[in-house]
């Protein structure tokens, strides 16, 4: 098992960079259809909005540790909850580029999730839509 997350003094886990992810890691996002698609009529296309990429009400974007997935016999893709759902991965080494943390935040389900904190705006946003690579396709996305 991983190093513990960082705490503070209650247990909650505290944003923090995980040395164990390394910056070659991937993150998996899921992409939940059709809150996280946008429609583009003049393309004809229907695409991931950069709005998928926000952190929750309760702190972070959550993401699953790919790496760590596959090293316990686990497929990128197994924790999505339905078929229709779709999945990006991003790497890790350029979301911190961007001056986020990228740790490990097992309490929210599974021993293989993650968050990434710092994600402050719109442009912040949309620089992680362009570094992000589909896994697999949304129902409904084009």
């Amino acid at each position: 098992m991983p190093a513990p997350p960082f705490r503070d003094q209650h247990g909650t886990i505290l944003p923090h960079d995980h040395p164990e992810i390394l910056d070659a890691d991937y993150v998996l996002r899921h992409i939940v259809p059709p809150h996280d698609l946008h429609p583009d009529p003049a393309k004809g296309t229907v695409r991931v909005s950069s709005g998928a990429y926000s952190e929750s009400s309760d702190g972070g974007m959550s993401v699953d540790i790919i790496r760590w997935m596959a090293a316990d016999g686990l497929d990128a893709c197994d924790y999505l909850a339905e078929d229709g759902m779709g999945a990006t991965k991003i790497r890790v080494g350029d979301l911190r580029a961007l001056g986020l943390m990228v740790g490990w935040d097992p309490d929210t389900g599974h021993e293989h999730h993650g968050a990434v904190w710092g994600i402050k705006d719109q442009k912040q946003r949309r620089r992680i839509s362009k570094l992000a690579i589909t896994v697999r396709k949304a129902a409904g996305e084009t």
